[in-house]
Parts: structure tokens; C-alpha cells; sequence
């Protein structure tokens, strides 16, 4: 796994597909963040409610650079490109991220939450293909892994339908809405991957 060449870039990240473009977070894009934190909609299955000032510092973090250690979040920016608007004038409508578990396992973990008015549209499975591609295909990641509350079906069925495989229920795992829920663990190993719109590998 190039971590360096990871932690070098990613101030400068910009990956394309033809609906969108994923791009570091910054300061930009902070109210944003802040917004989508405080939606319920949006955050019922990842986190509870919290102050505005912890959530604008988680927000400012993640928005500030990224050092590559263990367990600290590269978020990226999801972006729209509807046709004749400048990238730069486009508010994000998501984020992705990732992080490094443990470096010696050459192991990252991803995540990703988007606006409710960008479901069902397959922009999910659009941005974390464009994550896994470089992660895998340019980084050299051997191993994606990701955790998803088990009643969040919507989540889980997209990583399924990125090629993750569900490898571990952990029971009562996650505190949320004043219970404790099951919480389902999937991963993915490099030389599984297989880009969803193409069907076919990418090595």
C-alpha cells in the first residue's frame, strides 16, 4: 500500500466519473458538513445528536489536512456536474471517506453519507466506485472493510452491490436512538474488486 503517495495527494485529490467528482473537503465546505450533521435523515443510522460546536470541530477536522495515521478520516467532497455549471460553484451533496485501520495490514476502512435528495439515484454507488478504484487500483489497498448498522438496509445493500461481503455481525455493537443494535461488518480484498458498470476487473 503507497501511503505516502496517498498523504502526499491528497490535498490535490480529483477523481471523475461523468455525474460527479469527489475532491478533498475544505474549508468551502464546512457549513455544508455542519448541515448534513444536523439532519436526522441523513445521520439516523450513523451518529445521535451533538452540539453544534463538537459537530463544526469534527467538521473543521476533517476539512483541515490529512497525515495518513491510524484511524484519522480522508474525507472527500462529493460534488455534481450537471452540464455548463463550473465545478467550483457546485455545493457538495455528500462525503466518502476513508482511513487507515491498522498501516502494517495495508487495511482501509470507508464510509460515506449523502444528502436525502441524492438517494436512490445510484450517486452512492457512483462515488464509492471512484473511492475504490483508487484506493485499490492507484494505492494499492489489499483489504476495504466497512461497518454498517443493521437496520440500515439501504446501506448495506450498496456495499453488497459494490462487491463487499458481510463477514461478521457484531451484536449490540453500536449505541443509537436509546438502544444498542447489531452492526454488520463487510469487506473486500483487491483482488476482488470488480468496478460495478463494467463488470470486469480492473487489473
Amino acid at each position: 500500500m503507497q501511503l505516502t503517495r496517498l498523504v502526499d495527494t491528497a490535498a490535490d485529490l480529483r477523481l471523475e466519473s461523468p455525474r460527479l467528482v469527489l475532491r478533498k473537503l475544505g474549508e468551502a465546505d464546512i457549513a455544508t458538513a455542519i448541515a448534513h450533521e444536523q439532519d436526522r435523515r441523513i445521520m439516523r443510522w450513523i451518529r445521535d445528536p451533538q452540539p453544534v460546536e463538537e459537530i463544526g470541530a469534527r467538521s473543521r477536522s476533517l476539512a483541515g489536512p490529512w497525515q495518513g495515521f491510524d484511524g484519522q478520516w480522508l474525507a472527500l467532497a462529493v460534488v455534481p456536474r450537471p452540464a455548463g455549471v463550473p465545478d467550483g460553484q457546485q455545493q457538495m451533496i455528500g462525503i466518502v471517506v476513508c482511513r487507515v485501520t491498522v498501516a502494517a495490514n495495508q487495511t482501509m476502512e470507508i464510509g460515506y453519507r449523502l444528502q436525502v435528495d441524492a438517494h436512490r439515484r445510484g450517486l452512492g454507488t457512483e462515488a464509492c466506485t471512484l473511492l475504490f478504484d483508487h484506493l485499490i487500483g492507484e494505492i494499492g489497498v489489499r483489504k476495504l472493510v466497512a461497518y454498517c448498522v443493521a437496520e440500515n438496509e439501504a446501506s448495506w445493500r450498496l456495499l453488497e452491490k459494490l462487491g463487499m461481503q458481510r463477514e461478521a455481525l457484531l451484536r449490540e455493537y453500536t449505541f443509537l436512538d436509546g438502544q444498542w443494535r447489531d452492526e454488520f461488518v463487510y469487506g473486500l480484498l483487491a483482488r476482488e474488486w470488480r468496478t460495478p458498470a463494467a463488470g470486469a476487473p480492473i487489473h
